[in-house]
């Protein structure tokens, strides 16, 4: 129950009361403004134009042409008057304009207060109003003012009339007056306790028929000169509009009242509101499926038995069974409450009555089925593989549901498993994810059940634990590019059965015989059913084969020569039969030819090269002795194009060798040349150009 108590003024309608009260949307429907409380109001549309009458002027903020309501103020004692008008809507723009002192809606003349500030463009509040500040008479449009002007200093026996209009935005607004100054005495409307009903029309729907005059009296409560309206919105009881006629059906179970109290004499008015609940402390009537679950088709069924599954405290009250839900309301036609259930579903209807009479009468539906537990395959033995072959396995739960659900839908059936039948039962402790095992055998308790019907089956098996084959691991093997032999691979004898991934297979197929270098798998069968797998690496490698010899020549003994080869093999190398290095790279050469061998570590071969470097003599002695009789650039053969020139100190050109000369004499025209130091040049393609000088010793 709520009484409308705001802050200071009660409201009431200028007009005499009617069952259809007008719009207070022109002055001539004015809502007089009464006692000690506010007014919630929204406005609905303009009235008659109160402005085209000559005595009264259009104000001058604004016109007010849109959405408008009407207010008349009756002052019975001197003082101030003020008011807040506070929208719904925070920043709706709502403007008023106050006229008076006046004596009728013809004579209104100019507005003696007029607002129309917009709230947003001046960064105020949506609040308006008359207050005890204010200076100003007038403000706005726009962003001019703050939304106040100056209180009215009024006088007893003085009429004002308020016009407030709603610029933009929308929502309705509370209208909140104060100051000084009395108005009429309003009427005062005594509370209403919030009612309870049973439902007595029909189906127990929380619909029935009202006369909410019985009401009348605790409203009124002795007053006199007042009538009493009842409506279905605070806004219809505020302009009194929409009065109910009796008898009222109602639309919900749970609705509110508003009823209004209006004095004959003054129009003056109050309200109060109260709640009516149908049904509220009414049975439960509209139940869930009662499920029965049967491998037969048909299964007696004692309704009397279970009632206590369809009525609370059921014992507390008389309860009759019957097949319709018109026998039940009629308290005609019971039937022996031991039925039938069956795979079609079927309802039968409870008459509940309350012998205290605190409960109203209700009758409660039951809707009763059949349905089958659902049909599972039972693994019997689950046989999980010890991968690892360490005792310890982890079971995965989604492939053990798969296999006992079979073809089952599994978005219709739940599957939930345990490790005692205890656990199960309860249930409790349910096995989620990969529940991993330590035993040989595991004895699981599982249930299936109908999502729909909540039916289940029980079955149990044994979870074993089986060794998988025991593979040893196996080192690559080597194949030579150049082998035209197979090479035998292979694993352990005596499992179920072998499977390459060759395609080869077979019972005794435990070695295969290859040919080429790659990746070899073999999948091993244990007579239990258990798989392993090995890959056994076949790595390739060869002979290498010589890309590039890169030597660095004319270092006086400490030539030079990196070795670039390819292959698939891992290799080594050795210069002139020395030990053979993993490094390519060979310095501390001499001038001349070298011996080259590249092997492959993995046995795949060797192979022999011959290389040069480039060296001159630094000094000859051509005195025929046998020894160092000319002067030599060994290995400059292997380089036919060569030109080789010889030069005295002053560059005089002495000699041109050619690649396959066996050197110079120390000659020049057939003359022997004295000892002193000679100069040379050497052009080679594609190399650089080399120079240097070397010594002629007698």
């Amino acid at each position: 129950m709520k009484r409308f108590k705001f802050l200071q003024f009660f409201i009431c309608l200028v007009i005499g009361f009617s069952s259809v009260a007008q719009n207070p949307n022109d002055c001539t429907n004015a809502i007089l403004l009464c006692g000690n409380t506010d007014l919630g109001l929204t406005p609905s549309g303009a009235g008659t134009n109160d402005f085209a009458s000559p005595n009264n002027q259009v104000p001058s903020c604004y016109n007010f042409p849109f959405d408008q309501a009407w207010f008349r103020v009756e002052i019975e004692n001197t003082g101030s008057f003020r008011f807040d008008l506070v929208p719904d809507v925070a920043n709706a723009d709502y403007d008023f304009a106050v006229f008076g002192p006046v004596t009728d809606c013809n004579n209104l003349g100019a507005a003696i207060r007029c607002s129309s500030t917009n709230p947003q463009w001046a960064g105020v509040s949506g609040n308006t109003g008359l207050n005890d500040t204010e200076t100003d008479v007038t403000e706005g449009p726009a962003a001019n003012g703050n939304g106040y002007l100056r209180e009215i200093d009024a006088t007893a026996g003085e009429v004002y009339y308020i016009i407030v209009g709603l610029a933009a935005g929308t929502g309705g607004f509370q209208l909140n007056p104060g100051g000084t100054a009395t108005l009429p005495p309003a009427p005062v409307a005594n509370p209403v306790q919030d009612q309870e009903f049973c439902d007595n029309l029909g189906p127990q729907d929380g619909i029935r028929e009202f006369d909410f005059t019985q009401f009348d009296a605790t409203i009124i409560n002795g007053q006199s000169n007042v009538i009493v309206t009842y409506h279905e919105s605070l806004n219809d009881a505020n302009i009194g509009t929409g009065a109910l006629s009796f008898p009222y059906t109602n639309s919900t179970s749970t609705f509110s009242v508003f009823a209004r109290i209006e004095r004959t004499d003054s129009n003056c008015t109050d309200f109060t509101e109260f709640e009516i609940v149908v049904d509220e402390n009414g049975i439960p009537n509209d139940l869930d499926e009662v499920v029965v679950c049967s491998v037969n088709n048909t299964q007696s069924y004692d309704l009397a038995a279970n009632v206590d599954l369809f009525v609370a405290n059921a014992s507390s009250y008389n309860i009759t069974y019957h097949d319709t839900e018109q026998d039940a309301f009629n308290d005609t036609n019971p039937i022996n409450p031991n039925v039938t259930a069956t795979t079609t579903q079927t309802f039968y209807f409870l008459k509940v009555t309350d012998p205290a009479g605190i409960i109203c009468d209700s009758v409660v539906r039951v809707p009763l089925r059949l349905y089958n537990p659902p049909v599972v395959q039972n693994p019997n033995n689950y046989l999980v593989c010890d991968i690892e072959n360490d005792g310890l396995e982890q079971i995965v739960l989604s492939d053990l549901t798969s296999e006992i659900l079979g073809a089952l839908d599994p978005n219709l059936f739940e599957v939930r498993h345990y490790l005692t039948n205890n656990d199960r039962s309860v249930p409790t402790n349910n096995l989620s994810g990969t529940p991993q095992i330590s035993q040989p055998v595991t004895s699981i308790f599982s249930r299936v059940t109908d999502v729909n019907s909540g039916c289940f089956t029980d079955l149990d098996f044994n979870v074993v634990l089986n060794r998988t084959p025991d593979l040893r691991m196996q080192d690559p093997i080597i194949i030579c590019e150049e082998n035209t032999q197979p090479i035998t691979i292979g694993v352990e004898f005596g499992f179920e059965f072998y499977e390459w991934s060759t395609g080869e297979s077979g019972q005794d197929t435990n070695t295969i015989d290859v040919l080429s270098p790659g990746s070899y798998t073999v999948t091993v069968t244990n007579n239990e059913g258990c798989t392993s797998q090995l890959t056994i690496e076949a790595l390739p490698s060869s002979k290498a084969t010589i890309d590039e010899i890169i030597t660095q020549d004319f270092r006086n003994g400490d030539n030079t020569a990196t070795i670039l080869v390819s292959g698939s093999g891992d290799y080594e190398f050795s210069v002139d039969d020395g030990a053979y290095q993993s490094s390519n790279f060979f310095d501390g050469l001499y001038k001349g030819y070298h011996d080259l061998r590249v092997r492959d570590r993995n046995g795949c071969g060797v192979i022999f090269a011959t290389f040069v470097t480039l060296d001159y003599q630094r000094f000859f002695t051509p005195n025929q002795d046998g020894f160092n009789d000319y002067w030599t650039f060994d290995g400059l053969k292997e380089y036919p194009g060569a030109q080789l020139f010889i030069y005295d100190r002053h560059g005089k050109l002495l000699k041109q060798l050619s690649p396959d000369t066996v050197g110079w004499d120390g000659t020049y025209n057939g003359n022997p040349l004295p000892s002193s130091t000679y100069w040379f040049t050497l052009e080679i393609e594609n190399r650089p150009k080399v120079s240097g000088n070397f010594a002629l010793v007698r």
